[in-house]
């Protein structure tokens, strides 16, 4: 008798923690590389994180990443995921076991469909559309941040297809002597950005800047800064648009403690942002300093 009540705890006890399983946090620290399945070369930049979680990161210049998932849930997934290959999830208990062997998670290439030709037409219209004109007092942007931290603003059009030209930053001001960052280009899905619909990466870097009063050790305020302005040529990359999209710049490399910030307008546009790498995208009310110039047919 005493026999049998054992066993009976005992099976209570286990499916009780069979049922609260997926909701026990998971300690471990993750870490290895990222490479191409057919190259074996080490991709840089991926973005690394808990599927609409707020916990990612991004690889190095190397490929090498590393990530703390102590606290999440057993049954998160964890997504890797880079322009041009295939995106590849893992359950947390098989991210684990992959980090435990070789360290190595194999991204494979996709099969790129072709550039669209894009035939300029004898009469055409060029357009800034965004936000060229935002407050001198106010501003946004990137603060010792997370690696995959992305920011940026909607853009409706009008004409299909429209070319995207330039990329202008107004009232840019920074505590760096140069920044690197990702651009990125979504297409819309419902209220949020959806589908990036580059087909291969695209990295800024800026650097020589100029009548940028940098930050003393009192923190001087920006809005005493005039800022500068900064044009991105856009031409090379080809990137054709056919419908209203978002566009973003991505922090994707380690810079150390500082900001880059551009001017903003309260209620005078919409702006999305997203916390680390794959994290749920947010929006606000607020019209960063970023407009694009646009080209369609007259």
């Amino acid at each position: 008798m005493v026999m049998h009540n054992n066993m009976v705890w005992f099976l209570r006890y286990f499916l009780m923690i069979m049922v609260m399983l997926p909701q026990i946090g998971f300690g471990q620290i993750v870490q290895g590389w990222v490479v191409d399945d057919h190259t074996q070369k080490k991709i840089p930049y991926v973005n690394i994180g808990i599927l609409r979680g707020e916990r990612g990161t991004v690889s190095d210049e190397q490929g090498y990443f590393y990530l703390d998932l102590s606290g999440a849930k057993s049954d998160a997934t964890l997504r890797f995921s880079f322009i041009g290959y295939e995106r590849k999830d893992f359950s947390i208990a098989e991210i684990s076991q992959v980090c435990s062997k070789d360290r190595t998670v194999r991204l494979i290439p996709k099969v790129l469909e072709m550039h669209e030709i894009v035939v300029y037409p004898r009469e055409y219209v060029e357009k800034v559309v965004g936000n060229p004109n935002p407050l001198r007092t106010a501003f946004a942007g990137f603060k010792n941040d997370s690696l995959g931290y992305e920011l940026g603003i909607r853009v409706r059009i009008k004409k299909r297809p429209t070319i995207l030209k330039e990329l202008r930053l107004h009232g840019l001001t920074t505590s760096y002597d140069t920044v690197f960052y990702r651009l990125n280009v979504y297409e819309m899905d419902g209220r949020l950005p959806g589908r990036n619909i580059l087909n291969s990466p695209i990295y800024i870097t800026i650097t020589d800047f100029k009548g940028i009063q940098r930050e003393s050790i009192a923190d001087v305020a920006y809005e005493y800064t005039p800022g500068e302005e900064r044009t991105i040529d856009l031409t090379p990359y080809h990137i054709v648009v056919q419908d209203n999209f978002v566009i973003t710049l991505e922090y994707v490399k380690e810079l150390g403690e500082g900001k880059l910030q551009l001017k903003t307008g309260i209620l005078s546009g919409k702006t999305f942002f997203r916390k680390t790498s794959q994290a749920e995208w947010h929006s606000a009310p607020l019209g960063l300093g970023m407009s694009v110039l646009i080209r369609y047919e007259k």
